[in-house]
């Protein structure tokens, strides 16, 4: 199931995005109670502005705690729990995998968040913020857009070459085999490692982990904002199943032992939260 939220939007971003953006969305809560979703490790990075009361991120397998506050994150390889306690108003835009490197010169590392002044100007930021305070969701998200959309980016071959891998991955949601994906766009395996190590931050394989891993919650817990206690259930209840190891990472992503492990995290992690 996704999660109960006070408002969850989705937006579409123009075309002349496309590399760029994926979509954005705007999340609201009221403050009444505490507001607990997965963020699903997927190989997508995030713009975000936040007004309110931030929240925070906390790793499940690890209990390292980072804000939920204003901020460019790259590529994210791993499951993570977000907790909202205050009234706030969140502004995303889903980057393509690529987006972090066609908008920025240095080299992207997987699971990092930086100032989302990397690529915003102050005053953008500014003024996105203030009109997500005052209600106005649509503008807010039409300043970050066209902001995105007169930035510099990138160009170069081996982006292209890997936005196709990266399609045939995702078209297939990630069950593939790294050689699969390498012959498709006609390279060899030494190749496909150094543009994702390059340009994405993580190896094939870790990407390939991320999109079946989302993939494999998503398909029972449905698009938007993803709650936490039903992801533990899905989990726990494919741990529980017993299905082979190799069928296991296949369709999850992840080998059975880091899957049961996960699963008991998240629920511990989900017994924890106020309210529950």
């Amino acid at each position: 199931m996704a999660v109960a939220v006070d408002s969850y939007r989705r937006l579409p971003v123009p075309a002349g995005l496309h590399g760029i953006a994926e979509h954005a969305w705007v999340a609201r809560h009221d403050g009444g109670r505490q507001h607990t979703e997965v963020l699903l490790p997927d190989g997508r990075g995030l713009l975000q502005i936040v007004r309110g009361t931030g929240g925070r991120l906390v790793d499940p397998l690890t209990g390292v705690v980072t804000p939920d506050r204003d901020g460019l994150r790259s590529a994210w390889t791993r499951a993570v729990i977000a907790e909202q306690t205050g009234p706030v108003a969140r502004l995303g835009v889903q980057l393509h995998p690529l987006g972090p490197a066609r908008l920025r010169a240095e080299r992207p590392v997987a699971d990092t968040w930086l100032p989302v002044e990397e690529v915003l100007d102050a005053a953008t930021v500014a003024r996105a913020g203030e009109l997500l305070e005052a209600g106005g969701d649509d503008e807010a998200v039409g300043v970050v857009l066209d902001a995105l959309a007169a930035l510099p980016r990138r160009t170069g071959a081996d982006l292209d070459h890997l936005e196709d891998a990266l399609r045939f991955i995702d078209e297939r949601h990630g069950l593939v085999r790294q050689l699969d994906v390498a012959r498709d766009v006609a390279t060899s395996l030494g190749e496909l490692h150094r543009w994702c190590t390059h340009l994405l931050g993580m190896t094939p394989a870790q990407y390939l982990s991320a999109v079946r891993f989302a993939t494999f919650v998503r398909e029972s817990v449905g698009s938007g904002p993803v709650d936490a206690a039903a992801t533990t259930a899905v989990v726990e209840w494919f741990v529980e199943a017993g299905y082979p190891p190799r069928e296991v990472e296949r369709f999850t992503g992840l080998p059975p032992v880091e899957l049961r492990r996960l699963a008991e995290h998240l629920a511990q992690r989900v017994a924890a939260s106020p309210g529950r």
